[in-house]
């Protein structure tokens, strides 16, 4: 073999990341999954697995997150059955996936039910090379119920949503309580950060299905919910979960379209859509109105269009289930949603699909290193032959 070629090889290798998994691609999506597909679910605690797959449905790699403790490291399993579980997100640099789990063995009966002082909530933070931090316990946060999702600025300060205690913020690697950011509600489910803003969804009514934190990404506490007016209020008039904003008209400030994916409560359930006027928030459709979405992403195209990434049907029952659906939204901010939701990918039986986002990408520094690298490992191997 040519010298030079093998002296790249090596100096690539030595860049690389040592993490087990690939790193992921830029322009794939990420799917949040629970069990292995070899036994029915249950209340248990199971095995979660971040799946990668390409926007036309096809699995790229499948990471596994840890099942048991190691040193500084939790386990980081789920309820097999708990749909409202498993909201991932992508960092709001983008270079991390973050998700939350349980640091308790696969088979823990009632998992989500347990305490916090014998089961820690934990938070997972997974990079673009495709590494693995489970270092983040919550202490006594989100106790007896459900953690859901967690959203992060740069994979390293953290926010966390669940069923009880509010929002709390941490930073990885941390084990003990979290900062009560914000307890307006305190029975939670989507956190997202848009242009700088933290926003969270809940069911639980006091008008504030979607609503603002405080201002910005605030890590103290005593911070205020408030709501994005014009959206519907009431445990019984939606069940939002998962959200993507986006600014898409220029003749309002800010970000003035926003997408909802509902489980479909009284029938409104479905990929819907808002629009801003400046004043208030008003619906402009719903397509897939029969499918019980939970799981939501999507992205601004060049063209002005929507890419929308949805998971619906997540599976309560023993044999799990769950559909990855894709949707472009070709119109303006203010057109009217129509059109059908397209099925990309099925969750294998026994097996359950929660929450879906966009695939981390590396800093641009990291290309720019290995570039360097391989170039002087090059120039080094033709001096040597010169």
């Amino acid at each position: 073999m040519n010298k030079t070629v093998i002296a790249l090889a090596l100096g690539a290798a030595a860049l690389a990341p040592s993490a087990q998994a690939a790193a992921f691609k830029a322009g794939d999506i990420a799917i949040y999954r629970v069990g292995t597909g070899g036994s029915s679910l249950s209340s248990a605690a199971t095995a979660v697995f971040i799946d990668e797959y390409t926007t036309n449905g096809t699995l790229v790699q499948s990471i596994a997150l840890p099942t048991l403790a190691n040193g500084a490291s939790f386990a980081l399993t789920a309820s097999g059955t708990a749909t409202s579980e498993g909201l991932m997100t992508l960092s709001a640099d983008g270079k991390s996936l973050v998700l939350t789990g349980y640091n308790a063995a696969v088979g823990t009966a009632g998992v989500a039910s347990s305490t916090a002082a014998s089961v820690t909530r934990v938070v997972g933070v997974v990079g673009a090379n495709g590494s693995v931090n489970t270092t983040t316990g919550l202490g006594n946060n989100f106790d007896k119920n459900n953690i859901r999702s967690a959203v992060s600025t740069d994979g390293n300060q953290l926010w966390v949503a669940g069923a009880t205690t509010g929002v709390v913020a941490t930073t990885v690697g941390s084990t003990g309580n979290g900062t009560v950011v914000s307890s307006t509600v305190t029975n939670n489910r989507q956190l997202e950060i848009f242009n700088g803003q933290i926003y969270v969804g809940n069911s639980s009514g006091n008008g504030l299905h979607y609503a603002t934190i405080g201002a910005g990404t605030p890590t103290n506490s005593g911070n205020v919910m408030n709501a994005l007016p014009g959206l519907p209020t009431g445990t019984n008039a939606s069940s939002p979960y998962a959200f993507f904003m986006a600014d898409l008209n220029p003749n309002v400030a800010g970000l003035d379209t926003l997408y909802v994916a509902d489980d479909g409560l009284n029938g409104n359930g479905g990929l819907q859509k808002y629009s801003f006027n400046g004043t208030t928030w008003s619906l402009k459709g719903t397509v897939g109105s029969a499918a019980t979405l939970r799981g939501l992403t999507g992205s601004v195209n060049a063209n002005g269009s929507v890419s929308l990434f949805a998971v619906g049907g997540g599976g309560s029952g023993p044999t799990g289930g769950g559909v990855l659906y894709g949707f472009t939204d070709v119109g303006a901010a203010t057109s009217t949603l129509s059109g059908s939701l397209t099925t990309l990918a099925t969750a294998a039986n026994n097996t359950a699909f929660r929450g879906v986002a966009l695939a981390p990408i590396p800093e641009p520094q990291t290309y720019a290193l290995m570039l360097s690298g391989l170039l002087a490992v090059a120039f080094m191997a033709r001096r040597r032959r010169g």
